[in-house]
């Protein structure tokens, strides 16, 4: 039997229509049966890998869906656009880098804030496609997304800043605080940048070693001026 190229193209059309069926059928079918509290977290981790491995520039919906195993319809649903994944992706991030906090016991000042950058380093050096999407995510909203950057980093400061105060005391100012949080924040970001370089372990302790040797003279000033205000209270 001979058919026509009409009639070829016809069933072409028809073969891929049915796909098209098939496909929205199965994405359909998979939203159903995942809660969306699990897809947003498959979501969420899988766009964590894209960024680390691609950059944000080129974790377009479709690649971070195909790592997350998910229909492309489930981001729209759990996130509305790209922006707002991203957004939740940098809140979610910062969580887990402040995690280690908690396992901070509040010494002086001095201590607090060496702490702070060890526990940071080993955050870094365990946790590296975490610490790389964080700093590539909040770069490309520097330069996309300002406003949204500049708000996402008041989080993370206050986080870091929160807690030198409380090992500074009430009496301390939170402006200097504040500052040595920002001093510690930027050299958490250097210590990501280290591992990205050179993936060593034994060079991210060296740099944090250094820094930490400095971190008594930062806080000089701090403690000095707190003991004066307790002092004049």
């Amino acid at each position: 039997m001979i058919i026509g190229v009409d009639a070829l193209c016809t069933l072409d059309s028809v073969k891929l229509a049915t796909c098209r069926v098939r496909r929205r059928t199965k994405e359909v079918d998979t939203l159903a049966h995942v809660p969306t509290a699990d897809r947003s977290v498959q979501i969420l981790e899988a766009a964590v890998r894209v960024i680390a491995e691609h950059g944000v520039a080129s974790a377009t919906t479709r690649r971070i869906t195909d790592a997350a195993d998910a229909p492309l319809a489930s981001l729209h649903y759990c996130f509305r656009d790209k922006e707002g994944l991203f957004r939740a992706v940098f809140e979610n991030l910062a969580a887990e880098a402040t995690k280690p906090f908690a396992l901070i016991e509040l010494g002086d000042l001095e201590a607090t804030a060496t702490d702070l950058i060890r526990h940071s380093g080993r955050w870094v050096v365990e946790h590296p496609d975490y610490a790389l999407a964080q700093l590539d995510l909040y770069l490309w909203m520097v330069r996309n997304r300002p406003a949204l950057a500049a708000e996402s980093y008041a989080v993370y400061l206050r986080a870091v800043a929160d807690v030198l105060q409380r090992a500074a005391g009430s009496s301390a100012r939170a402006e200097s605080v504040e500052s040595l949080a920002s001093v510690l924040i930027g050299a958490t970001d250097a210590l990501v940048v280290q591992w990205a370089s050179h993936r060593d372990p034994a060079r991210v302790q060296a740099y944090i070693d250094v820094f930490c040797a400095g971190i008594p003279a930062m806080c000089t000033g701090i403690q000095q001026s707190a003991k004066s205000g307790e002092h004049v209270g």
